[in-house]
Parts: C-alpha cells; sequence; structure tokens
C-alpha cells in the first residue's frame, strides 16, 4: 500500500473560509477523511496548524488558544488517519538534505517533515507548496488546488 500524506497548508485553507483556496482544499479534506487507510499526517502538520490558526499574520481572524487546539485535536483524532512523528531513524535520510551545499537553511523544517513523512512509508505528499518538496524523495508531489 501506497500511502499519502498533506502539507500544513491544506488544513490551513480548509479552516480558512476567508482563503481563496478554501472549497476546494474543504473538499480534498472530505476525500481523505472518506478513505482514511491510505492517509498519514506527520504530527509536526499539526503543530504547524495550531501556528498558523492562531497567527494574526496567517487569519484575518486568529483563533483563540482553547480554539485552535480544539479544531487541531479534533483534526487529529477523529479524521481516522493514521498520525507519525519525528523518530532519530529518519535522521540519516534528513542528514543526506542538510549537508547538501545548495540546501537553503529556510527549507529545515519541510526537510524535518519530508524526511519524516518517508520514513513512515509516504510516498504520496499534497502541498500547495510543491516546488520546495519535489526533490524530498516522493514518488509523487501534487498540488491539489491546481489539479482539481
Amino acid at each position: 500500500m501506497s500511502l499519502c500524506s498533506l502539507d500544513t497548508n491544506i488544513l490551513l485553507y480548509a479552516a480558512n473560509e476567508d482563503a481563496p483556496e478554501h472549497g476546494i482544499c474543504k473538499d480534498f479534506l472530505q476525500k481523505v477523511i472518506e478513505n482514511p487507510v491510505d492517509w498519514v499526517i506527520a504530527d509536526q502538520v499539526y503543530i504547524e496548524l495550531y501556528r498558523a490558526l492562531r497567527s494574526p499574520k496567517v487569519m484575518s481572524h486568529p483563533l483563540s488558544a482553547v480554539e485552535a487546539a480544539g479544531h487541531v485535536s479534533l483534526l487529529r483524532g477523529g479524521m481516522g488517519v493514521m498520525h507519525c512523528g519525528y523518530t532519530t531513524e529518519c535522521w540519516d535520510r534528513l542528514l543526506g538534505h542538510l549537508q547538501a551545499e545548495d540546501f537553503p537553511y529556510r527549507r529545515t523544517h519541510d526537510a524535518v517533515l519530508a524526511a519524516t513523512l518517508l520514513s513512515h512509508g509516504v510516498r504520496t505528499f499534497y502541498t500547495r507548496n510543491t516546488k520546495d518538496f519535489v526533490s524530498a524523495g516522493f514518488d509523487r508531489v501534487t498540488n491539489p488546488v491546481d489539479s482539481l
């Protein structure tokens, strides 16, 4: 079985009714929920989502701590998808990216996410930010907004 995952931005747009991508990402998330056995989401994504939901730079109406934690907790526990976290077994894969001369330091968090997901069997990754993940090692990196 080939596992799929998604980036924080998909969950953020699905939650943010002010985002132009809201409808498409909400529909995409519904498809994930309808077939959860093919999906795994890293805890890092949920943590990044919590931060984004609270940020006035990201949200025109940021959520309170309780609201953001509740939203993230509902997603993590209620979608039926598997979840994973960074483990020491991810280090060698991550180090391969970090020590590359042309690796931009700004992509460190993305590299940690990719190493985590790849180490847990994810082969397909959905994100609005495809350019930062195409060379991460996934078989397929797709922007669900552009592909629908």
